[in-house]
C-alpha cells in the first residue's frame, strides 16, 4: 500500500507548490514535546486560587518548558554529541527535499520549499548551514541581520564560473509561525542571534530547586495546587520570571500569546503568509510530527481545505492511535474536497492476534520508509551547475 501512495505523492510533487507543516514531534526524542503545558498555564490563570501559588505553579511549568525545550538548544548550538542524531536526522530531509527540487521536471513552478513549523529550536537552521543549502529565514543583512516577512519568497540563482548559464538554486523559506530562538528583540527590530546569549541568561537565573515544584506527567492544576502548598517562597523565582520574560519574542506556551506578544502583527503576518500558500492553485502540505493542537493553525488549514479544490493535505500520524486522534481533530472524513489524507504506520498481528504498529513515523522513519524510496522514484538530477555539495 506504501508503494501506490509513494508514487501517487511523487505525480504530486512533479506539478504542485510544496509546503511543510513541521511540528514538535520531529525533534524527539532530544526535545520533549509541549504536552499540555499550554492548557495548564491557561487554567492557572483563570482560577481562583492563591496568588502565591499562582506564582509557583506557573513558574513551575515555565521552568519544566525552559529546562526540557529551550535550555537545550545551547547544545545543539554547541554540537553536542546528544543533539547529532536528531540534527542528522533534519539534515537528510533537506538534503532529499533539496535532491527532489533538483529532480524535478516542471520547468514553471520555482525550485522552493515553504516550511513552516511552530518549532522554535534551531535544528533547522543548523542542519540548513552545515549542508550549505539556500535557507531564507526571513533575515536581511550580514553584521546585524534583521528579519522582516518582506524579505521570503525569493528566488535565487547561479551563474557557472566560466560559461553564463544561469541555474536556478533550490531555496528553503524558513517560516517560524511561533517565533524562534534564534530571535532577539531590540526597539522595533528582530535581530538574528547566533550565540542564543539570551537563553544563557535565563538559564543562569533558574529558581533554587527547593523554591518551585515538580510537573508530573499528566498531572492536573488541582494537583499542582496541593504539591505548590508546600513550596518555599523565594525571591530567586522572582528573578527568574524577570529573565523569562525578556523571552518574549518566543511566543510563551499559552492559548493567549497572540494577545501578549508585543510583536503580535509578525506573527500575525506568518500565518497569513502560511494560509496565503495553501489557497495557491495546485498546492500539497505535508504535516509532520503536528499534532493539532494549535487552534489558529488548525482553523486556516481547514479552511484552505474546504475552500481550495485543488490543495491535498498529506498528515503523516506518529501512531495509529494519534491518527485516529487527528482524523476527529480535522474531520478529515466530512472535508468538503475530500483532500485530507492521514497517513498512519503500517500495522501487523502480534502473538496475541491483536493488530499494532509495525513502527512509528519518527523524523527518522520518515526518512528512510517515505522520503527514500520517493527520491528514488523522482528520477535523475537536472541541474548540474547548483550545488555540488548536497
Amino acid at each position: 500500500m506504501i508503494d501506490k501512495l509513494i508514487e501517487r505523492i511523487k505525480n504530486t510533487v512533479q506539478d504542485c507548490n510544496l509546503n511543510f507543516l513541521l511540528g514538535s514531534g520531529l525533534s524527539r526524542p532530544f526535545l520533549a514535546t509541549l504536552g499540555n503545558i499550554e492548557f495548564l498555564l491557561t487554567e492557572c490563570d483563570e482560577a481562583t486560587i492563591d496568588d502565591q501559588i499562582r506564582k509557583i505553579v506557573r513558574a513551575s511549568l515555565y521552568r519544566q518548558y525552559f529546562v526540557e525545550v529551550i535550555q537545550k538548544n545551547l547544545q545543539i548550538r554547541d554540537s553536542d554529541a546528544s543533539a547529532s542524531d536528531v540534527l542528522g536526522e533534519y539534515k537528510t530531509f533537506l538534503r532529499i527535499w533539496n535532491s527532489i527540487l533538483l529532480r524535478r521536471k516542471n520547468t514553471l513552478l520555482s525550485k522552493e520549499i515553504n516550511l513552516f513549523t511552530t518549532n522554535i529550536d534551531i535544528f533547522l537552521e543548523m542542519a540548513s548551514e552545515d549542508l550549505s543549502l539556500e535557507c531564507n529565514d526571513g533575515f536581511n543583512g550580514r553584521f546585524q541581520p534583521k528579519f522582516s516577512p518582506s524579505n521570503f519568497k525569493q528566488s535565487r540563482f547561479k551563474k557557472g564560473l566560466f560559461y553564463d548559464k544561469t541555474s536556478e538554486i533550490p531555496v528553503f523559506n524558513l517560516v517560524k509561525l511561533h517565533g524562534s530562538l534564534s530571535w532577539e528583540h531590540d526597539k522595533d527590530s528582530i535581530l538574528f542571534s547566533r550565540d542564543l546569549k539570551h537563553v544563557e541568561s535565563v538559564a543562569k537565573a533558574l529558581p533554587t530547586p527547593t523554591a518551585l515544584i515538580d510537573v508530573p506527567d499528566n498531572a492536573s492544576l488541582s494537583d499542582l495546587v496541593k504539591l505548590a502548598g508546600s513550596a518555599t517562597p523565594d525571591p530567586s523565582i522572582e528573578a527568574f520570571m524577570a529573565a523569562y520574560e525578556q523571552l518574549f519574542i518566543v511566543i510563551n506556551p499559552t492559548k493567549e500569546k497572540f494577545k501578549h506578544t508585543l510583536l503580535n502583527h509578525v506573527y500575525y503576518d506568518l500565518l497569513r503568509m502560511f494560509s496565503n500558500e495553501l489557497e495557491k492553485e495546485n498546492s500539497v502540505l505535508f504535516v509532520m510530527g503536528f499534532s493539532f493542537a494549535d487552534e489558529h493553525v488548525r482553523a486556516m488549514t481547514l479552511r484552505a481545505a474546504n475552500s481550495n479544490p485543488t490543495l491535498i493535505v498529506y498528515v503523516l500520524a506518529h501512531s495509529s492511535d494519534a491518527g485516529k486522534e487527528l482524523g476527529g481533530r480535522l474531520d478529515a472524513v466530512n472535508c468538503r474536497n475530500r483532500n485530507i489524507e492521514i497517513i498512519a504506520p503500517e500495522q501487523e498481528k502480534d502473538s496475541s492476534g491483536s493488530l499494532v504498529d509495525s513502527f512509528a513515523y519518527d523524523l527518522a522513519t520518515i526518512n528512510s520508509r517515505f522520503l527514500d524510496p520517493l527520491l528514488s522514484r523522482c528520477g535523475s538530477r537536472q541541474d548540474p551547475t547548483a550545488k555540488a555539495s548536497v
